[in-house]
């Protein structure tokens, strides 16, 4: 059990770098004038088509269908892939294109207090006094220690919250569908339901034919995207599945710094003190939760096998 955790911490270490990197980056690709709905179904599809390759080769017996095999599907996956693979994505991404990667960010990092809230409530995880101080620590540092400068709030970053209160309901969905079925399946769930139902937005929405007007020199930056995509989901659901909510959502605030510093490099050049004593709260925050906290979860067992 205690082995799970660190792994589940470890991975959302890893995952909170994949993420503060894939915000900056696609926000440089949405840039270049590509449609987010078309270009949300080229990327999660293809990270659909990676997952599915992966699965495949892993066991090659589920490539025939049988009886059994679809009595064993988990239709929560469609769920999943509704709300977490599809929907959200274009809300998120229809802000980002006129909103910053920062103010994104740190919108979309507030998922671990929409998380902690429903895992309470729903999964009845348990919070310790070392975590609670974590997170008022992690709030303190991104909207009071320099983020409130950059923060707006209108129609895009509307968009981008109801994109996290999604992403923040899937993620209890998916740590209950976890217990039963490997993180790649509902890595896979996620994203191939969810290119389904994109492309079925596009249909009704008229923009199908834009997906072949995408031109040549799109699609190198789009792979970029896919690859860190992909790199996303198997190490998130690994680590929603090992450790719990609440704990690996905290970490995923990690990628603000992340995020901030490649802002900081590529664009703004501004590498002031309030951006270092930012990330230094953030990080001290995050090893309350992380670090000292973990081992408080012993006594909640049940809910996180």
């Amino acid at each position: 059990m205690e082995n799970n955790i660190k792994k589940g911490v470890i991975l959302s270490l890893i995952t909170a770098v994949i993420s503060g990197i894939a915000i900056f980056y696609n926000k440089q690709v949405l840039v270049k004038g590509i449609d987010p709905l078309i270009f949300n179904i080229i990327k999660n599809g293809g990270t659909a088509l990676i997952l599915s390759f992966f699965i495949l080769g892993r066991n090659p017996r589920i490539s025939s269908l049988s009886r059994r095999h679809l009595d064993k599907f988990d239709k929560r996956l469609i769920l999943i892939g509704l709300i977490g693979g599809s929907l959200p994505f274009i809300l998120y991404f229809q802000g980002l294109t006129e909103s910053t990667p920062v103010v994104a960010n740190l919108i979309h990092k507030t998922l671990f207090i929409w998380v902690a809230i429903f895992s309470v409530s729903v999964l009845k995880e348990k919070l310790s006094y070392y975590q609670i101080i974590g997170y008022l620590l992690i709030i303190f540092a991104n909207f009071f220690i320099g983020g409130l400068t950059q923060f707006k709030f209108g129609v895009p970053e509307i968009f981008i919250l109801s994109a996290t209160l999604l992403w923040s309901f899937e993620n209890i969905i998916a740590k209950i569908v976890l217990k039963k079925t490997e993180s790649s399946t509902v890595a896979w769930g996620r994203m191939t339901f969810g290119t389904v139902f994109l492309i079925f937005i596009a249909v009704i929405s008229g923009k199908a034919q834009l997906i072949w007007q995408v031109a040549p020199e799109q699609i190198l930056p789009i792979s970029g995207s896919i690859i860190l995509l992909t790199l996303y989901v198997i190490t998130w659901y690994k680590a929603l599945k090992y450790a719990p909510a609440t704990l690996v959502t905290s970490i995923l605030i990690l990628a603000t710094p992340v995020t901030n510093f490649l802002s900081a490099v590529t664009i703004t050049r501004d590498f002031s003190p309030i951006i270092s004593v930012n990330s230094l709260a953030v990080l001290t925050g995050v090893i309350l939760i992380s670090v000292i906290t973990s081992g408080k979860y012993q006594s909640a067992r049940k809910y996180y096998q």
